[in-house]
């Protein structure tokens, strides 16, 4: 499987459209990284490097990897509101599905809408069973795997030492 950013597939939902970076989306993503909602993502902070630096990583899945992040835009408005990814870098043996879902459109139920959208698109690529790694302090995202059906299977122990609760995701029919 293979990418380039010029073949990111593009998905809609109800209220999102889901598909390649813009600088619009970087721009979100570093403010959101300065405030307290990333701490999950190891902010906040207001290096802007570290945002630029993370929005790369997310992207340059799909050249090594065939699959990557999706930035979500807010159709209606055409305003970066997340970013969908699976996530699969060289520390995890497998992929994740991870979600952000910037300031301003968090408990509206874009995080959910997105998520569900690029676990369908990973199955109907032969991806999964997709894991997501979750904080056990990170309430939102515990309740969102469980309204996405995920059960919990143990924990995964990062390099670093944090540990994260394992969710894994239905796929394909379950889903």
């Amino acid at each position: 499987m293979t990418s380039t950013a010029s073949n990111i597939p593009v998905l809609t939902t109800a209220r999102l459209t889901l598909g390649r970076f813009e600088m619009a989306h970087f721009e979100a993503f570093a403010d959101f990284c300065a405030t307290d909602r990333s701490t999950y993502l190891g902010g906040p902070t207001t290096d802007r490097r570290d945002a630029w630096d993370s929005c790369m990583i997310h992207l340059g899945h799909w050249q090594a990897r065939g699959y990557g992040a999706f930035f979500a835009t807010e159709t209606a408005t055409g305003k970066p509101a997340g970013r969908i990814s699976i996530w699969h870098p060289i520390t995890l043996d497998e992929p994740e599905l991870s979600w952000v879902v910037f300031d301003g459109y968090e408990g509206k139920g874009y995080a959910e809408e997105g998520a569900r959208a690029v676990r369908n698109w990973a199955a109907s690529q032969g991806l999964g069973p997709l894991q997501s790694l979750v904080a056990p302090a990170n309430e939102r995202s515990i309740a969102l795997a469980g309204r996405m059906g995920c059960h919990e299977e143990g924990r995964h122990t990062y390099p670093s030492g944090a540990e994260v609760i394992r969710f894994r995701h239905p796929m394909g029919e379950a889903a």
